[in-house]
């Protein structure tokens, strides 16, 4: 008996392997995946919570730890280097394989007229949301939609009459319809009212400041709630009476019938330019020499440590006691390696999407110079990893609900460069329409076209898009 309580009590050391993610990576990650938007609210966040991060625009110094040292009026000085040719201009180096020319403005050059914000209409609204996420073949539907638009912001006429004006489909109307139906203002392209409050509540919903109830109420009991049949439709859903009430007041107040009215005066839509809708987080400049990649996201502050806390800081590391208590101590290292590891993990993002951005160009040179999507190469994400050396996951956290404004100035998602089936489908339709129709290419033909083009794609691969989208044979195109 007490052998046995003895191996019961007998403790063993055993040696596990096991993985664990690193905070540090975590917070690198996150920053990593923000948009141009979301960085500058994690910015504005990370000020307010962090009391070692400041804003240094008004500091006489600068501690070289910056968010963005082109915009730095001290880190800028180490890097500006003559051009040797326009005197008003000059590059900025900030890590040795990227350079941004700056031109200095003079008084003459300031146009007063184009400060002015543009009072941008509904449809000049939605055309541009509409050219930025449809692909060629669908824009001229969505134009022929958004201009069918009435003054409410409601569809005028019947789906099925656009599709026959069209010469497409009713449901490739339909696709269509559901991507203006996702564009600002909610409810907008909505075919009645009661698909106008479901899109607004499918909002709410994704926003998190939805009604449980509201969507199921508009859904199935939408001619109730002009009838006033409250207890009717309570016990139809399983709730009281006063909830429902609850809910119907949600409707009444939160929702819109007419979403196009933020558009009419005296609500004129104002934005700061026609782009502000979808702000781009990386641009890329065209000049003599090549092209030139601006991340964006850190134009309205600078950022670093508090001169104050890092001079607690620096003190505290060399072993000085610096009059502050246990507690202070732990306050002032906890906060200033916050800070810097935040600003690290930002301008760590800010080099990644550069680096990711200009083996982009590389590879997707025909579309850049040209803007057409014909010349887009096969990309994906796995290939560009291999290029940069970096892990696949790294490439799509960076590129994931991104956009990019091209040199001539359209603004594209970054999904655009790794669609591969789109660009072989255009690339198809161009040949084919550019072709003799009486000697139209074989199947195999258009195999060597696109081999020429850099697009290695099998026969069978041709014949899948080719059907896909509706185009016949050799045979039966010849005339």
């Amino acid at each position: 008996m007490a052998e046995a309580d003895n191996k019961l009590l007998k403790q063993e050391q055993r040696q596990e392997t096991t993985q664990r993610i690193d905070p540090k990576l975590i917070m690198a990650n996150n920053i990593l995946q923000l948009n141009g938007v979301e960085l500058q609210n994690s910015i504005q966040d990370e000020l307010m919570e962090n009391p070692a991060l400041e804003i240094l625009d008004d500091q006489p110094i600068c501690d070289g730890n910056c968010v963005d040292k082109l915009s730095c009026p001290w880190c800028s000085k180490e890097f500006v280097t003559d051009s040797g040719d326009d005197p008003g201009s000059y590059y900025i180096d900030t890590d040795g394989d990227y350079f941004s020319e700056r031109n200095q403005a003079t008084d003459d050059d300031i146009d007063m007229l184009g400060n002015i914000p543009v009072e941008e209409s509904l449809k000049d609204h939605l055309l541009f949301l509409a050219h930025t996420v449809l692909d060629v073949k669908e824009y001229p539907i969505g134009e022929y939609l958004i201009n069918s638009l009435d003054d409410n912001g409601w569809l005028d006429g019947s789906l099925s009459d656009i599709a026959n004006d069209l010469h497409i489909s009713e449901e490739q109307a339909e696709k269509v319809l559901k991507v203006i139906q996702s564009f600002d203002p909610p409810g907008v392209g909505a075919r009645n009212l009661q698909e106008c409050l479901l899109i607004q509540l499918t909002f709410l919903d994704d926003e998190g400041f939805g009604d449980p109830y509201a969507k199921e109420i508009i859904k199935s009991h939408f001619d109730d709630i002009t009838s006033k049949k409250i207890s009717h439709i309570a016990r139809s859903l399983g709730i009281t009476v006063e909830t429902t009430r609850k809910s119907i007041e949600f409707i009444q107040k939160q929702l819109n019938p007419y979403p196009a009215n933020q558009f009419h005066p005296p609500w004129v839509y104002k934005p700061t330019n026609l782009k502000s809708a979808i702000k781009p987080d990386v641009i890329i400049h065209r000049n003599e020499t090549g092209y030139l990649v601006e991340i964006t996201g850190y134009d309205t502050v600078t950022i670093g440590v508090s001169p104050l806390y890092r001079e607690a800081y620096e003190k505290l590391k060399n072993g000085g006691r610096y009059n502050m208590s246990e507690e202070e101590r732990k306050h002032v290292t906890e906060y200033v390696e916050r800070a810097e590891l935040f600003i690290r993990n930002i301008n760590q993002r800010r080099k990644t999407l550069k680096i990711i951005t200009q083996k982009i160009i590389d590879c997707q040179l025909g579309f850049l110079e040209t803007g057409s999507r014909t010349y887009l190469r096969p990309l994906t994400r796995t290939r560009i990893a291999e290029i940069v050396g970096m892990h696949e996951s790294t490439v799509s956290r960076a590129t994931a609900n991104k956009f990019v404004q091209l040199p001539n100035q359209e603004v594209v998602s970054f999904e655009l460069f790794f669609n591969t089936s789109m660009a072989i489908k255009s690339a198809i339709e161009e040949i084919i329409a550019q072709e003799n129709p009486n000697n139209p290419y074989s199947d195999r033909e258009i195999v060597d076209i696109l081999n020429s083009r850099g697009m290695h794609i099998a026969r069978r691969t041709i014949v899948k898009y080719r059907e896909a989208q509706k185009l016949p044979p050799s045979i039966r195109r010849r005339r």
